[in-house]
């Protein structure tokens, strides 16, 4: 009920909007307000034409055009390229990657009597490529 209210006051508050034609005498004033004192609204009336372009004009716009759509398609073109070669490029660091840890694996069974300190660093490492795999979505 109280929404009901507030859009009543509102309608009576706002003004109505007028765009049109306000006559006087021989006198012609088109506006987007209310006609002002001693003028007469009067309705929009009469034919609308459209004036076409000079064929110079047109020609112009339809290079344009043209011109547009096919920067469009080699932009299109590019972003295809593009989204082609990151992909290669994830491609291959997801290989390089996963032969680093392999190299990493086989250097550690090599020398699995390590010391403790280097113990830590090839988890270290192994951990680090495990996390550039998972960015990467491997």
């Amino acid at each position: 009920m109280r929404y009901w209210l507030v859009l009543l006051a509102l309608a009576c508050c706002m003004g109505a909007a007028h765009a049109g034609k306000c006559v006087s005498g021989n006198k012609t004033l088109y506006t987007d307000s209310p006609c002002p004192a001693g003028w007469q609204g009067a309705a929009l009336g009469g034919n609308l034409s459209r004036i076409s372009p000079e064929p110079a004009t047109d020609a112009a716009n339809q290079q344009f055009l043209k011109k547009r759509e096919a920067e469009e398609r080699e932009y299109q073109a590019r972003l295809v390229r593009e989204q082609n070669e990151a992909a290669r490029t994830e491609v291959n660091q997801c290989y390089w990657l996963a032969n680093q840890m392999r190299l990493l694996e086989s250097d550690y069974s090599a020398r699995r009597l390590a010391r403790l300190p280097e113990q830590e660093d090839y988890r270290r490492r192994y951990r680090n490529l495990r996390d550039q795999q998972a960015r990467l979505r491997c």
